[in-house]
């Protein structure tokens, strides 16, 4: 599995942070928060060996932990939220080898959020 089995066992789908303390979403703004801070991108990335894993069936487990890679880094900086997630997928071959190597980054914007219904 590699360097990324420990965080495989820990995901939770969909994407909820460890304390559900963390919002993650496609869009832009969320619903019911003002964004008070825009902090700054965050990324999370899954790499894998293509020739050892069904791509198909694995796909949305590693998605998931580049997911939880990204929300890690987010909270590391002091991020209540996560906005405009994107992903990225592509592969490559070591120079002088035939493996290929899979990887799926997820991306956003990590931004300090404040409930309008708190205020």
């Amino acid at each position: 599995m590699g360097r990324f089995a420990r965080e495989k066992q820990t995901i939770k789908y969909p994407y909820v942070s460890g304390d559900d303390d963390l919002i993650v979403s496609t869009t832009p703004q969320l619903e019911g928060y003002r964004i008070e801070r825009y902090i700054g991108v965050v990324f999370g990335d899954a790499v894998f060996d293509a020739a050892f894993s069904k791509i198909e069936a694995h796909f949305a487990r590693d998605r998931a932990v580049a997911v939880h890679s990204m929300v890690r880094k987010a909270r590391e900086i002091g991020a209540n939220a996560v906005i405009g997630l994107s992903f990225n997928c592509g592969s490559f071959q070591r120079q002088g080898s035939k493996r290929e190597i899979c990887t799926i980054s997820a991306y956003g914007t990590a931004v300090r959020v404040r409930n309008l219904a708190e205020s």
